[in-house]
C-alpha cells in the first residue's frame, strides 16, 4: 500500500527542513511526499528540492483548501496522508499507518498533537493544551470534528467528496466542513493517539488574536451555510467551552452595567459569574497544571478568557457577516 503524503506551504522555512526530514528517516518507505507551494514567497521551494519531493508550485495563492486538493489530484498512493509544514512525525508513524489501514473499516485516522513539549509562548501552549483536552479528550475514540495537522484518509473516499470547500482561503474552517461532510456520508475519523507528532510553533499574543479572530468568523460562516451548529452544540467535549461563551457575554455585560451603574448587586452577580467561568474550567486548569506547572496553568487561564472573548465577538462578526450577504 502506497501512502501519499500532502504537505501545503506557505512561509514555511522555518519548519519545513525538520518536518522533511522526519518523514525521510521513516522506517517505511513505501510513500511519496508532495510539496505544493501556495505561491510562497520564501525559500520553502529550496529547501523541499533537497529531498526527493514532488514539487508543485501554484502561480497564485489559493489557500491551504485548494493547496490540499491539488496534492491530491497529484498522489499516486492508496492513502492521503496530509500533514502542515510545521508538524513533526515520529519514525513509526507511516508504517503504523499502513498497518492500520489494511483493516478495511478504517476510513480516516485523525492524528494529534502531543502534549509533551513545553512552550514558552503561553499562547502557544494554551492552545496545544486546549487541543489535547477539548477536541482529543482521552474518552474519545472518534472525532466530532477534524483537523488536518495530522489526518489521514483513503483516496478515493477523498476524491469522491472532492475534497475541501476551497471558497474557504484561510486556514480556518476547511477542515472542520470536510469532516461534517465526512461523517454526513457514514464515514468514521478515528483518532489515534498512537499517532501523535509535535507541533513546532510559536505563537505571540498578537498573532494568536488575528488567527484565532479570523478562525472564529469563517467558523461561523461555516456553521450557518451547512446549519452545523446543531452539530456542534451537541458534542460533549466542547459543552463547557460553549457554555464559557454565554458566561463572559454575561460578564461583560455586567461589567458594562456595573461602570454606568455602579451597584453593590451588579458587582456580586459579576464576581459570581467570573467564578463560574473558572469551574468551568478547572478541568482544563488542572490537565495543563498536572502535565506543565502552576505557572504554565495560571497563564492558560488568562488566555482562555481572551479565547472566549474572540470566539464570542468572531462569532458574532460570522453571524452579522453571514447575513448582510457574505457567506465566505
Amino acid at each position: 500500500m502506497k501512502i501519499s503524503i500532502i504537505i501545503p506551504v506557505y512561509n514555511s522555512s522555518l519548519t519545513l527542513n525538520e518536518c522533511l526530514s522526519a518523514i525521510f528517516n521513516s522506517s517505511f518507505k513505501n510513500f511519496e511526499v508532495i510539496i505544493v507551494s501556495d505561491n510562497s514567497p520564501d525559500n520553502s521551494v529550496m529547501i523541499a528540492k533537497k529531498y526527493q519531493c514532488k514539487i508543485i508550485e501554484l502561480p497564485k495563492n489559493k489557500g491551504p483548501a485548494f493547496a490540499r486538493n491539488s496534492g491530491a489530484q497529484a498522489a499516486a498512493g492508496d492513502i492521503l496522508f496530509f500533514i502542515d509544514s510545521d508538524v513533526i512525525i515520529k519514525n513509526e508513524a507511516i508504517n503504523y499507518l499502513n498497518d492500520m489501514f489494511f483493516q478495511n473499516e478504517i476510513d480516516a485516522i485523525q492524528g494529534i498533537y502531543s502534549h509533551q513539549p513545553t512552550y514558552e509562548s503561553i499562547a502557544t501552549q494554551y492552545q496545544m493544551s486546549y487541543n489535547c483536552y477539548y477536541i482529543w479528550p482521552k474518552n474519545k475514540k472518534y472525532a466530532s470534528t477534524l483537523s488536518t495537522c495530522c489526518f489521514a484518509i483513503r483516496k478515493k473516499i477523498f476524491l469522491n467528496l472532492k475534497g475541501f470547500n476551497v471558497n474557504i482561503k484561510r486556514a480556518s474552517a476547511e477542515d472542520e466542513e470536510f469532516g461534517y461532510l465526512l461523517m454526513d456520508k457514514g464515514y468514521k475519523i478515528l483518532i489515534s493517539r498512537e499517532l501523535n507528532v509535535e507541533h513546532r510553533v510559536n505563537y505571540s499574543i498578537g498573532h494568536f488574536v488575528k488567527k484565532k479572530f479570523y478562525t472564529y468568523i469563517d467558523v461561523m460562516k461555516e456553521y450557518l451555510r451547512n446549519k452545523t451548529y446543531i452539530k456542534k452544540i451537541k458534542q460533549t467535549n466542547y459543552s463547557k467551552v460553549l457554555a464559557g461563551i454565554v458566561i463572559l457575554g454575561l460578564i461583560i455585560l455586567t461589567a458594562i452595567v456595573n461602570i454606568i451603574f455602579p451597584n453593590e448587586i451588579i458587582l456580586s452577580i459579576f464576581l459570581i459569574l467570573n467564578i463560574a467561568f473558572l469551574l468551568l474550567h478547572t478541568g482544563f486548569m488542572r490537565f495543563v497544571g498536572r502535565a506543565k506547572g502552576f505557572s504554565k496553568a495560571f497563564g492558560a487561564m488568562a488566555v482562555c478568557y481572551i479565547d472566549t472573548f474572540l470566539m464570542l465577538t468572531g462569532l458574532l462578526y460570522g453571524s452579522l457577516s453571514y447575513f448582510f450577504g457574505k457567506k465566505y
